[in-house]
């Protein structure tokens, strides 16, 4: 059974200037960079995400709901202000980039269910996803790099956070 790590970004939430430095695709991880970040901000047409308590409790009860739909198993999740990990496992052929796709859609639609403002960027255009090679592996995504994080954060067998009426 394939199991992957994936990760999604708030749109607009990590720049090029953060002091840690910043993703390029291709690269990795690269030093800061003030004017790549001028250049962003001129080229976006939308304000910056942050997912706080309440989004973050969408994203996780979303997630479950999509792969309880599709037979999919969500093992777990770790949030934060400006990003979304899930670990997903499932049963046959099924390319990691229509996975990350589905998600991104569906979960996108909820958020926007749920704020009344449908079509809102929430994510940022790319993703990442990273097989989960064993179950050492898995145990120290769910049970340290997730609860780690700023955010909430699931693991298969827990409570799911409580979220508003009729957005799932």
């Amino acid at each position: 059974m394939p199991t992957y790590h994936f990760t999604f970004h708030a749109y607009r939430a990590w720049r090029a200037d953060n002091p840690r430095g910043y993703v390029k695709r291709g690269e990795g991880v690269v030093p800061p960079n003030p004017v790549e970040a001028a250049s962003w901000g001129r080229q976006a047409k939308r304000d910056a995400v942050l997912f706080n308590n309440m989004i973050q409790s969408i994203l996780i009860r979303g997630a479950k709901d999509i792969c309880d739909r599709r037979q999919w198993i969500l093992e777990g999740v770790g949030t934060d202000l400006t990003h979304l990990h899930l670990v997903i496992s499932w049963d046959g052929f099924l390319p990691c980039d229509e996975v990350l796709a589905k998600l991104k859609n569906v979960l996108s639609y909820l958020l926007g269910k749920w704020s009344g403002k449908r079509g809102k960027r929430w994510f940022g255009r790319y993703g990442d996803w990273k097989v989960v090679n064993d179950a050492d592996h898995l145990e120290y995504l769910v049970g340290t790099y997730f609860p780690d994080h700023r955010g909430l954060c699931w693991r298969g067998g827990q409570g799911l956070p409580e979220i508003p009426t009729g957005i799932l």
